[in-house]
């Protein structure tokens, strides 16, 4: 999408501002003044604040989201290929994936993780949490009905565990981590957590 040099100024004070003090502290008053523009341009762009915090994460946020989907939708593909002794191995490899993304995209995934509070945005990580737990939960009924999954999980359960995976990967975000030591954090989580799933439910 084209946008003009004026828009992108707006933009990226407005991202300044808000990785500073957050959304809602985020002075909107400020990031006017500061872009040296009236109120009045700057509602020629953007309805109010919100809007503007939307157009510098969503297309980052909502890719991530087509990202896992396109993820979840793999692993089915695994059932029909009789390979869903990969799963935990597919997971870990689209893992390295998303956190390569994030880190294309770093700037917006620290105003979603740290500063949406008052947004949309601002469940992000439990959104994506309920998303992984629905649609697992329907894999996993697949992989049992034929034979190939031993062991239960109640569904409070699997929401804490996932919620604690997802929170522990977007730490990487919260601590400023570099993406060579993001990388190597998250492919360790994995293990960690790939070894608590599979005293859980085993795949066989």
């Amino acid at each position: 999408m084209n946008i003009s040099d004026t828009q992108k100024k707006i933009l990226e004070i407005g991202k300044q501002e808000f990785l500073q003090k957050g959304f809602k502290d985020a002075s909107l008053r400020k990031i006017v003044a500061d872009a040296g523009f009236t109120q009045g341009a700057f509602y020629g762009y953007y309805p109010d604040k919100e809007a503007l915090f939307t157009a510098l994460v969503s297309e980052a946020a909502d890719g991530l989201v087509e990202q896992f989907k396109h993820a979840q939708e793999a692993h089915f593909d695994l059932i029909e290929k009789s390979e869903t002794q990969f799963s935990r191995k597919l997971s870990t490899e689209y893992l390295q994936i998303f956190v390569n993304y994030i880190y294309d995209n770093f700037d917006a995934f620290k105003l979603v993780i740290c500063r949406s509070a008052g947004t949309k945005y601002e469940h992000y990580i439990h959104d994506l949490v309920e998303l992984e737990v629905s649609v697992a939960e329907k894999y996993y009924r697949l992989l049992r009905k034929q034979g190939k999954l031993e062991g239960t999980v109640s569904r409070e359960l699997h929401h804490m565990i996932t919620s604690a995976y997802f929170t522990a990967v977007f730490e990487t975000v919260a601590h400023d981590m570099t993406r060579k030591k993001a990388l190597e954090y998250v492919k360790e989580l994995a293990v960690f957590f790939n070894c608590g799933w599979d005293g859980i439910l085993k795949l066989t």
